[in-house]
């Protein structure tokens, strides 16, 4: 039985494979959540929950149908036509539900 000497560049591809294996340790499991990134995630999680909050129970409904569709996508000129009211009047629910907002999630 005749054997090969082994050739430098499997060495190398040993070595790269082990590097490349040793890496994922290094790396974050898309399962697995740090201490710090859970604290951040439920902090997000706490202020996006008082934020939706805020909006269904602090702003006038007229406010809250603008803000929703603003949240959607839709452009001021498209909410305009589907409320039947004036963009300018769509532009001023906007800011005075966000000032509002930024109000209440500031205290």
């Amino acid at each position: 039985m005749r054997t090969h000497p082994r050739k430098e560049f499997e060495f190398a591809e040993v070595l790269v494979d082990r590097l490349f294996l040793e890496s994922f340790t290094n790396e974050q499991s898309a399962y697995h959540k740090s201490d710090a990134e859970s604290v951040k995630s439920s902090h997000f999680d706490e202020f996006r929950g008082r934020l939706k909050w805020h909006i269904s129970h602090s702003l006038s409904p007229r406010q809250q149908e603008v803000l929703k569709a603003y949240l959607k996508g839709q452009k001021e000129r498209e909410i305009a036509r589907d409320l039947g009211i004036t963009q300018q009047v769509v532009n001023i629910y906007k800011h005075r539900a966000i000032k509002r907002l930024h109000k209440l999630m500031a205290s």
